[in-house]
C-alpha cells in the first residue's frame, strides 16, 4: 500500500541496506553495503575495490533503478555474470544472486529477505505504457457439453437467485450487528499514535505502559504511507548531489556534498497535528543529521526537527531565508545510534511544538511564526559529504474537522490522493482544546523574484551614482582566453542553506570582493559580513581587484574610471577622493599590501607583452629584477614576513606557481602547470592556495611551500577560484558559481567541510569594454578576507 485509511495497523520493521559479500576469491567474507550508484573494479575510487587481476579498472556498477537493484558491466575486459550467465545489458539483482566478475564471487543480498532459486538472469523489462494495448493469451475452445448432459436454464436461474437472497440476508444481519456493537470502545485502536518504542532489532511495537497521548475522540489518523507503492505521490528524483527514490519498500534520501540538505515532501497542508516516521542512518558520518520538515510554506520557511547518527537532536525554524535555534544540539540517550531506525515524532498545535524520539518527548517549544504547510523529511550533511538515509511507515493525526488539503503540484500519473477518515476510526487519547481553522493551499514554488536595483540602493551604504545592477548571473562578456564552466542549478528539493553543526560556529571577519555590473561594463568593489552577506556595503565604484592591509585598515584596488584609470590606495573609511594614485598606467593590476610593512607589489603589462612584477620603493614603482633583467610574471604576493613573494610565471620554460626572495634570488617553481594562479601563502608561511585549469576547468588546490604534498581542494563542474586565507589561516574563501550563482564560499584548510556563506547577486566575471585590451575577466580578481 502507499496511502490507506486507518484500519490496519502499520507495521514497521528494521531496516538493512542490500549488500554484496565476497564469497569467493581474496578477502572471502567482506561484505559492502550498496549505495545507490556502487562502482565496482580495481581503481581505488571504487566503491568496492577488488585486487583481483582479472578485474577490470572500472568493471561493474550495481545501482538503484525504479526500486530495483541493477547490475551493469561497465565494459570490463572480462566481463561480469550473474549464477554463471553472462550479461550484456543491465539486470535486476535477486536476493542470494551470484555475481562474478575476475575470479572474484559477490552474493547479493538484503538482509531479512528469504533467499530465492538462483536463476538466469533477466534483464529489465520496461513498464509498457498505459495507452498500449496488452497482449493478452487466446485460450483453446472448450469442448461444447453434450446435448444430454446440459443444465436446464430454469434450474441456473433458480440457482442464482437463491444465493442473492441468502446473501442479502448475511448482509442485512451483518450491519445490524455493527450498528450495536459500533459505540464500545475497543481495548487497543489501530492507528492509536501512542508512546512507540523501538526494540534492539529494530522492530517497533506499541509500550502499553507510555503515558496517553491525545483522546480517540479528538484526532484521528488521516494519512499513512509505507512507500510500498512507488506510485504513492513521492517524487524520484535525482541530481549531481541529491537523489531521492523509492527502494526496499522505504523512502530513500541521498546527499552526496558537504553543507547539503534535500528533502522530499508529501505534498498536503496542514495545521494542526501529530506526525511519526520511521527514520534510519543507512550509511554517512554519524554527525549528519536527518528529521522531519513541517509547516513548510517554501525553501525559505519551515520549522526542522533533527536528529544526529550519534545521539544529538536539534530543532531550529527557516523564516525568511533566516536561521533560528529553538533547542540547541542536545544529547539524547533515547536516539539509537546502533545502526537501528528511529521513530520520530512531532506535534503542532497552534504555537505549541513537541519532539519525540522512540516514544520519549524531548522538547517543547511555543513559536507562532508559522501556522500551517506541507510536511516531510530530509536529510542533511555537514562537514563529511556523504549522508543515506531511509524512511518508513508515516502515519500523521489531526483533530477530526482539520482538513488536510492536497497541494497542486506535477506528480506522476497514478499517485494516489491522501484519503480523510471519519470519527469511527479508533484514535488517540485526551489533548486540549484547538482551533480548527481551514488550512488553505500553498501554490506551487517559483523562483525568486530578481531585487530591482531601487531595492538594492536601500541595502548598500553609500552607494553612489552607479548603484549595481539588478543580479542576474550574467556572463555577456567574457574573456575568451579565460572559460568558465557552466554551472548546473540545484534542484527545487535541495538548499545550501544548512544549519550549524554541533559545535560549528559562524565564520566571523569581513569579504571584500568585486562584482561585474553588466549594465556598466565595469566592476564595483563590495565588503560584508562573511557569515551571510550581512552589511553589504559599496567600498569603490568603477573598480576591481581590491587588497587590504592585514589589519583592514587600508584598501589597494585598480580603478577602472575612465579618467582615473590605474592602481590607487587609500584608508578603508575615507572618500576615493583621497586616494593615492601611486602607478596610473592602464596596464598595471592586482595590487597587494605586505603582511610585514604594507609596502605594496604588483604586476604590470607597461613594458610589453608580459606582464613583470613592480614594487613601490619611496613612492616610486620599480619593476624587480633577477640578475639585472625584469621578473616577469603576475599576481603576486607577499609571504607573512614580506621576506617571500609568490607568483605565476616561467622559469627555463616550465610554468605554474614561482616562490622567490623580494630581492629576486632563489627563484624555484613550486608547481608545474602554465594556468596555475593567484597564489596565496597562508598565514603560518608553510602553504600555498592557487586556482589552476589544470584539471579541466577552474579548481583551487594547495601545495607545500617546499613543492610537495599538492592536492586539489575542490572538484567540481563549475569554476571555483580566487582562493584566499582567512585571518587565524583555518578556513579558505572563494568564489564558485556552482548551482548557477557566483556565491561567496569557504572550507576548512584541507579542502573539507565546504559551506556556501552568501550569494553574490551578479557575477565576478566581466570585461571594462572601456578597456578591452587591459581587462582579463575574473582571473585577474581578488578577494581579502580581513577580522
Amino acid at each position: 500500500m502507499a496511502e490507506n485509511i486507518s484500519g490496519a495497523a502499520t507495521q514497521s520493521s528494521k531496516s538493512a541496506a542490500p549488500q554484496l559479500q565476497i564469497t569467493q576469491g581474496e578477502n572471502m567474507g567482506d561484505k559492502f553495503k550498496l549505495k545507490f550508484d556502487t562502482k565496482i573494479g580495481r581503481e581505488r575510487d571504487n566503491d568496492i575495490v577488488l585486487l583481483d587481476a582479472k578485474v577490470s579498472r572500472y568493471h561493474a556498477q550495481v545501482s538503484l533503478q525504479s526500486g530495483q537493484w541493477m547490475l551493469s558491466d561497465l565494459d570490463s575486459a572480462n566481463g561480469t555474470s550473474v549464477n554463471g550467465t553472462s550479461i550484456a545489458s543491465p539486470v535486476a539483482l535477486q536476493e542470494g544472486d551470484r555475481v562474478q566478475v575476475g575470479e572474484t564471487e559477490l552474493t547479493f543480498s538484503i538482509p531479512g529477505q528469504p533467499k530465492q532459486p538462483a536463476a538466469a538472469p533477466v534483464a529489465a523489462i520496461p513498464t509498457p505504457s498505459a495507452s498500449t494495448p496488452q497482449p493478452t493469451a487466446t485460450a483453446a475452445p472448450a469442448a461444447a457439453p453434450a446435448p444430454g448432459n446440459a443444465p436446464p436454464r430454469l434450474a441456473w436461474i433458480a440457482g442464482g437467485l437463491i444465493l442473492l437472497v441468502c446473501f442479502a440476508a448475511v448482509l442485512v444481519i451483518y450491519l445490524a450487528s455493527s450498528r450495536l456493537t459500533g459505540d464500545e470502545e475497543s481495548p487497543v485502536a489501530d492507528g492509536d499514535p501512542s508512546e512507540t518504542v523501538v526494540s534492539e532489532d529494530g522492530d517497533t511495537s506499541s509500550d502499553p505502559s507510555a503515558p496517553s497521548e491525545p483522546s480517540s475522540d479528538q484526532l484521528v489518523l488521516v494519512y499513512e504511507d509505507d512507500f510500498s507503492d512507488s506510485f504513492g505521490g513521492w517524487d524520484d528524483a535525482f541530481d549531481t548531489y541529491t537523489r531521492k527514490v523509492y527502494g526496499n519498500n522505504r523512502y530513500q534520501i541521498e546527499v552526496n556534498a558537504s553543507n547539503l540538505v534535500a528533502w522530499g515532501l508529501a505534498n498536503r497542508d496542514v495545521a494542526d497535528f501529530e506526525m511519526e516516521v520511521e527514520a534510519k542512518l543507512e550509511d554517512g558520518d554519524q554527525k549528519n543529521s536527518y528529521g522531519v520538515l513541517i509547516r513548510f510554506l517554501d525553501r525559505n520557511n519551515f520549522y526542522r526537527f533533527d536528529i544526529s547518527g550519534d545521539g544529538y537532536f536539534l530543532l531550529s525554524k527557516f523564516v525568511e531565508g533566516n536561521w533560528t535555534t529553538l533547542v540547541d544540539w542536545t544529547a539524547s540517550e533515547y536516539i539509537n545510534t546502533d545502526g537501528s531506525a528511529n521513530i520520530l515524532k512531532i506535534a503542532a498545535f497552534g504555537p505549541d511544538l513537541t519532539v519525540w524520539v522512540n516514544g520519549q518527548e524531548l522538547a517543547s517549544v511555543e513559536d507562532d511564526s508559522l501556522t500551517h504547510g506541507n510536511f516531510g523529511f530530509f536529510a542533511g550533511t555537514f562537514a563529511e559529504p556523504y549522508a543515506w538515509i531511509s524512511f518508513d511507515n508515516l502515519r500523521l493525526w489531526t483533530p477530526q474537522s482539520e482538513e488536510l488539503t492536497l497541494i497542486p503540484t506535477a506528480t506522476r500519473p497514478g499517485a494516489s490522493a491522501a484519503i480523510a477518515v471519519d470519527g469511527s476510526i479508533p484514535t488517540a487519547t485526551p489533548f486540549p482544546t484547538v482551533s480548527n481553522a481551514t488550512a488553505t493551499p500553498i501554490a506551487e514554488e517559483t523562483e525568486e523574484p530578481f531585487i530591482e536595483a531601487s531595492e538594492e540602493e536601500e541595502l548598500i551604504e553609500g552607494l553612489s551614482e552607479s548603484p549595481i545592477s539588478t543580479p542576474t548571473i550574467s556572463r555577456s562578456v567574457t574573456a575568451a582566453a579565460e572559460p568558465t564552466a557552466t554551472p548546473v542549478p540545484l534542484p527545487e528539493y535541495a538548499s545550501r542553506d544548512q544549519t550549524l553543526a554541533r559545535g560549528e560556529e559562524r565564520a566571523s571577519g569581513r569579504i571584500v570582493f568585486p562584482i561585474y555590473d553588466p549594465e556598466r561594463s565595469t566592476y564595483d568593489i563590495y565588503m560584508a559580513d562573511i557569515a551571510d552577506g550581512s552589511n553589504l556595503t559599496l567600498i569603490q565604484s568603477d573598480a576591481s581587484q581590491p587588497a587590504l592591509t592585514a589589519d583592514g585598515s587600508e584598501i589597494a584596488y585598480r580603478s577602472w574610471q575612465a579618467d582615473r584609470r590605474g592602481l590607487y590606495a587609500r584608508p578603508l573609511e575615507s572618500d576615493d577622493i583621497d586616494a593615492w594614485g601611486f602607478d596610473l598606467f592602464f596596464e598595471s593590476a592586482r595590487p597587494q599590501f605586505s603582511p610585514a610593512d604594507s609596502s605594496l607589489i604588483f604586476h604590470s603589462r607597461k613594458s610589453g607583452r608580459e606582464p613583470a612584477t613592480y614594487r613601490i620603493i619611496d613612492g616610486v614603482a620599480e619593476v624587480m629584477r633577477r640578475e639585472g633583467f625584469p621578473i616577469q610574471g603576475k599576481s603576486p604576493k607577499w609571504s607573512p614576513d614580506g621576506q617571500q613573494f609568490v607568483y605565476s610565471s616561467c622559469i627555463g620554460g616550465n610554468c605554474g606557481i614561482v616562490l622567490s626572495s623580494v630581492d629576486g634570488g632563489a627563484p624555484k617553481l613550486i608547481t608545474d602547470h602554465p594556468s596555475d594562479t593567484n597564489p596565496e601563502i597562508s598565514p603560518d608561511g608553510s602553504t600555498v592556495v592557487f586556482m589552476s585549469e589544470r584539471g579541466g576547468n577552474w579548481e583551487i588546490y594547495q601545495v607545500d611551500l617546499d613543492g610537495k604534498n599538492l592536492e586539489a581542494l575542490t572538484s567540481d563542474s563549475s569554476s571555483d577560484g580566487l582562493p584566499t586565507w582567512s585571518p587565524d589561516g583555518s578556513k579558505i574563501a572563494f568564489v564558485s558559481n556552482r548551482d548557477g550563482e557566483w556565491a561567496i564560499w569557504d572550507m576548512d584548510a584541507d579542502g573539507g567541510s565546504k559551506r556556501r556563506h552568501f550569494t553574490l547577486n551578479g557575477s565576478v566575471d566581466g570585461v571594462v569594454q572601456h578597456d578591452r585590451t587591459n581587462s582579463f575577466g575574473w582571473v585577474e580578481e581578488n578577494l581579502d578576507w580581513i577580522p
